[in-house]
């Protein structure tokens, strides 16, 4: 697999990738970020730069010459200005410029790109286990922009599978979380006040991207596909990851909260109508952006409220059958790990001190 470049490698998702790539026997990693301070895992290489600039891009796959390259780079979903922009510049923007200069340098035979389960989905609907089959949900159908730039990227990069010796795949994560998940402090606060989303261990949506990295290494290319090999086929294709193991909603914020210190008194639980928590959403919106002269969004929005009151599963047949994929973390475990590792962290005590 070596040498190995984990684009946003100082994220969640990627310092999870680059630590078990090393603990599994690679010894040529390189994580490429815009803030390579945080994340660090020792033995990995660091290289600064955004997948935005051309010039960035090209000077890492120079200096690297990656054999294999995760694609993980892209922009928060909420908390800052100009979302639109911001989005189609990384994941479509970004992931042209990718592609590009590894065909310029030439030196990469396999790419795995982080998707969203999102792109076949309106985000506004019921989705019972969905498959990869479902077509993709683009603008005008999609009302999550960001989801909309994602599917695009991921299109981009199963389009470019088999042209000029490339082999790619795209892993679907789902509303990840785990150990330095910057939006830890927010789950907990969920906790708190009883509310909360649907996850999957980070650390497993990093195993799948490494057992897709694996199936392909061990393709040719140049080499058809065998008519009866169709249905264990992995390059060109898109998995959805989860944990498999569904939860009633509301039992991943008992567990957070549980695990942080505040456990729930069942007794005390009061349920809030969809409209009501609908209209203070909106409020709660037009309250940020006034205060914010719009250049921030609220955490509290439509769309949170859209999440918490749909059923949203996925049928992961297809990881299981051709990445061999199973959960290697379940979601209590998952769970304290993530909570322990930001309670202990830093930015924690820092918090406490204040």
């Amino acid at each position: 697999m070596d040498p190995v470049l984990v684009i946003g490698g100082c994220g969640c998702l990627g310092y999870h990738i680059v630590k078990q790539l090393l603990e599994s026997g690679a010894s040529e990693v390189t994580a490429f970020d815009i803030n390579i301070e945080k994340n660090i895992v020792p033995k990995a290489k660091y290289m600064k730069g955004s997948i935005q600039v051309d010039e960035d891009v090209y000077r890492v796959l120079q200096n690297v010459k990656p054999r294999t390259i995760f694609h993980t780079a892209s922009p928060s979903m909420l908390g800052q200005r100009n979302t639109r922009r911001i989005f189609a510049a990384a994941n479509i923007g970004g992931t042209k410029i990718l592609l590009k200069n590894i065909k310029k340098v030439g030196t990469t035979k396999v790419l795995v790109y982080t998707s969203s389960s999102s792109v076949i989905h309106d985000n506004m609907t019921d989705l019972i286990r969905a498959t990869e089959d479902r077509p993709y949900c683009l603008e005008p159908e999609q009302k999550d922009y960001y989801t909309h730039t994602k599917a695009i990227a991921e299109m981009m990069v199963l389009e470019a599978n088999r042209k000029d010796g490339l082999l790619t795949a795209a892993i679907r994560g789902c509303l990840i979380f785990g150990e330095n998940d910057n939006a830890m402090p927010t789950q907990i606060g969920y906790a708190r006040s009883k509310l909360a989303r649907l996850q999957t261990y980070v650390g497993n949506c990093a195993h799948a991207h490494i057992l897709a990295a694996k199936a392909l290494l061990q393709m040719d290319p140049h080499v058809p596909l065998a008519p009866e090999d169709q249905n264990k086929r992995v390059d060109g294709e898109a998995f959805v990851i989860t944990n498999d193991d569904p939860w009633p909603f509301w039992d991943f914020p008992h567990t957070v909260g549980a695990a942080a210190g505040y456990p729930v008194n069942k007794e005390q639980i009061w349920v809030m109508p969809a409209w009501l928590f609908y209209a203070l959403a909106v409020l709660t919106e037009w309250t940020v952006w006034l205060l914010s002269f719009g250049r921030r969004e609220s955490h509290m929005n439509r769309k949170m409220v859209r999440y918490f009151t749909m059923t949203r599963t996925f049928d992961i047949t297809k990881a299981k059958g051709r990445l061999g994929y199973r959960p290697q973390v379940g979601m209590v475990d998952g769970i304290k790990r993530a909570v322990n590792a930001y309670l202990e962290s830093e930015s924690y005590e820092k918090k406490k001190v204040r």
